[in-house]
């Protein structure tokens, strides 16, 4: 175990790194949209989730802060915490979502 997550229960971990691209995003955006407000999880990842982020912030806006715990080559982990509900306006785009292309590594 990553020592970044040492401290992490288990219930709250989403180790995203074995899942196949055309279900990642969207079991993420999942998980996350069935959040209560103040509740987090940790998400676990190959590469640090920029296109996942990008993602959240147009899907829903100002609902979610994003903390690393990790950040290295190959290997990421971050918090997500719900700090707002899900504006109604925004349901219809979650539900409509393409997932965006590739699980891309994006390393500098």
């Amino acid at each position: 175990m990553h020592p970044s997550l040492a401290q992490v229960p288990a219930a709250e971990l989403l180790d995203a790194r074995d899942i196949p691209c055309s279900r990642k995003h969207p079991m993420i955006l999942q998980r996350a949209h069935e959040l209560p407000v103040g509740s987090a999880f940790v998400l676990v990842n190959g590469h640090a989730p920029e296109p996942l982020r990008y993602q959240f912030e147009a899907l829903f806006p100002a609902c979610f802060r994003w903390d690393y715990l990790a950040a290295e080559q190959d290997f990421a982990a971050v918090r997500i915490t719900r700090v707002a509900p899900t504006p109604p306006e925004c349901l219809e785009r979650l539900a409509s979502a393409p997932s965006p292309g590739g699980c891309g590594h994006h390393h500098p």
